[in-house]
């Protein structure tokens, strides 16, 4: 192989998007507890805290294709009714043992209004959806974000009225610390865990084996 070539390749994967992640859950009744402590903690030091409130749909490619990738599409109720739509595919994580996070690629990328009818054109079959609606907190380049998943009685229902039929799926939050890097960042998974060590004992954010 020319070595140009080699090294090439070694810069691509170098600069692979990576998601570094930990994951954790919190009751609601004690999430007022931990959003002090992270805006404490957090640069959001104008007391302004971001919010979000999200419709995502996930889509399956399933056997008998040779593999079972699913994609997710997202969009902010608060935009409608003319929304950004956003495709996103997240791969399984990676376990490093020698790692105190999971590790996963990732690709996001804005689409069209039609991406549903797009993918359902190429195979791709309606899986499951749920809204997320909660915090966000950024901490330098680490993002924690603080949301209440919850489902509806009617299936992809995007109308404008983003309160319709929502059904909790727990009586806790889902709290998720994520950073954006590349295999490059060998100090992401210490960097992470020294800040998730300050939310305890309110929380212990760790890495999940979604497989399970």
């Amino acid at each position: 192989m020319d070595p140009a070539q080699s090294l090439s390749g070694q810069n691509r994967s170098s600069f692979l998007p990576l998601e570094y992640v930990l994951q954790g859950s919190i009751e609601d009744k004690s999430a007022h507890l931990l959003r002090a402590r992270l805006q404490g903690l957090c640069d959001n030091i104008t007391g302004e805290v971001e919010l979000f409130d999200d419709h995502e749909i996930v889509y399956s490619l399933r056997p008998p294709a040779p593999t079972n990738v699913s994609l997710r599409v997202r969009y902010a109720l608060d935009d409608l009714p003319n929304p950004i739509y956003h495709l996103r595919y997240v791969a399984a994580a990676e376990l490093d043992k020698s790692t105190h996070v999971s590790i996963r690629q990732f690709h996001d990328c804005c689409v069209t209004k039609n991406i549903q009818a797009f993918l359902q054109e190429l195979g791709f079959g309606y899986d499951y959806e749920f809204y997320a609606k909660g915090d966000i907190y950024r901490k330098g380049r680490i993002k924690i974000t603080v949301a209440k998943i919850s489902t509806s009685t009617e299936r992809n229902r995007n109308d404008g009225n983003p309160m319709v039929n929502r059904r909790p799926f727990t009586d806790s939050c889902f709290v998720e610390m994520s950073l954006i890097g590349s295999v490059l960042d060998d100090k992401v998974g210490d960097e992470m865990k020294s800040f998730a060590d300050q939310l305890k004992p309110l929380i212990s954010l760790e890495k999940i084996d979604q497989k399970r």
